[in-house]
Formats: C-alpha cells, structure tokens, sequence
C-alpha cells in the first residue's frame, strides 16, 4: 500500500530544500506548484479558464503566464484567489493521482504548499516544515531578488497561520538551524517511515 508524506509549511520555510534532501535519498517527489505552473503555462483548458476570470492579458504576447500580474491580482482579492484554485487544484490533484501510479516506491512525498489550505486529501502524513518569520522573509528576499517586504507579507498573509499550521501537523520539522541538522531530522523521519 503506498503511504503519501506531504510537505507543507509557510514561503520560505524550506519546504524546496527538504524535498530534494528527500529525492537524493531516492525517494519519488511530486513537487504541486512547480506543476501548477507548467499547467497554469500548457494545459489549453486552464489557460482559457484562466484567461476567462483575469483577462487576455494574464498571458503575455509569448504566452507566458505573467506572474506578477497574476500575483497582483490574487494577493488583493480573495475572490479572484479562489477563483484561480477552483481551477488549478482539481488538474493538479489529477496530475498527481497519474504521478502516483507511475512511481514503482511505497512511500511517495509531496511538496504541497497549500496541503492544509486545500484540505488536500492525498495526504496521509504532513509534515510541517517550520522556521521563525523574520529568518523565513530574510529568505525569500535572498532568492527572490526584485520582491520587497511587503510583497512577502503579503503572500505570509494569504497562508494559514502557523500556529494553525503546526497544530495541524503530524510531524514538525524545524528549519531554523543547520543543513546538517536538517538534514539528521529528515534520516530520523526516513528510517521511521521505510
């Protein structure tokens, strides 16, 4: 029977870093938003789903998803961020039901950021990935060069609490130290999960 670990936690948390710490160890991981994205970018239906809610010009004159338009609009306004998940969740749910099948491991991991937002019921084992605020915002700006401050908020306000977050989770993994001690919590949670 094949046991699904999400991984979860707030932007900037490490959740990237822990899944591929994960698929070195030879574990199979289905990371929900870059697949969102490649969806959101060729899959015809979302794209005049898309089009429909925002408008013609969420896409560029290259047909690219213009993300910071499309950021803008979601980051602002509640309705029209529900609006994008009613549409793009059911086909990455799909997605990762298809992953799923192809995958010959017992123990699947997915990075899914929004897996307690969503409800999502794939789940049958979040683990949180957790670090303090200020070292988490200090994150983002590092690799996110063009974002300010707020621009981060605003994405931390749009996501659950952590406090909801961590009562919430099956297991905490806590992000605020090391490489190396995240890395021998992760070996600590492998051994128990193989």
């Amino acid at each position: 029977m094949t046991h699904v670990v999400c991984i979860t936690g707030g932007i900037g948390s490490g959740k990237s870093t822990v899944c591929k710490y994960i698929e070195q160890r030879g574990y199979p991981v289905y990371y929900s938003d870059t697949r969102a994205k490649e969806l959101m970018e060729h899959d015809h239906q979302i794209r005049e789903q898309i089009i429909a809610v925002f408008g013609p010009t969420i896409y560029t004159d290259s047909e690219e998803l213009n993300r910071s338009e499309l950021a803008r609009h979601i980051f602002n306004d509640p309705d029209l961020k529900q609006s994008l998940e009613s549409i793009v969740h059911p086909r990455v749910h799909e997605d990762f039901v298809q992953w799923s099948k192809d995958q010959t491991s017992q123990l699947l991991f997915k990075e899914s950021p929004l897996a307690l937002e969503i409800g999502d019921q794939s789940c049958q084992t979040i683990v949180v990935v957790h670090a303090e605020v200020e070292l988490r915002i200090s994150r983002v700006l590092i690799r996110n060069s063009d974002w300010i401050r707020e621009d981060v908020e605003a994405r931390m306000r749009n996501q659950i609490s952590d406090e909801q977050r961590l009562q919430l989770a099956h297991q905490v993994l806590d992000n605020s130290s090391t490489p190396e001690a995240l890395q021998e919590k992760l070996d600590q949670l492998l051994t128990k999960w193989s």
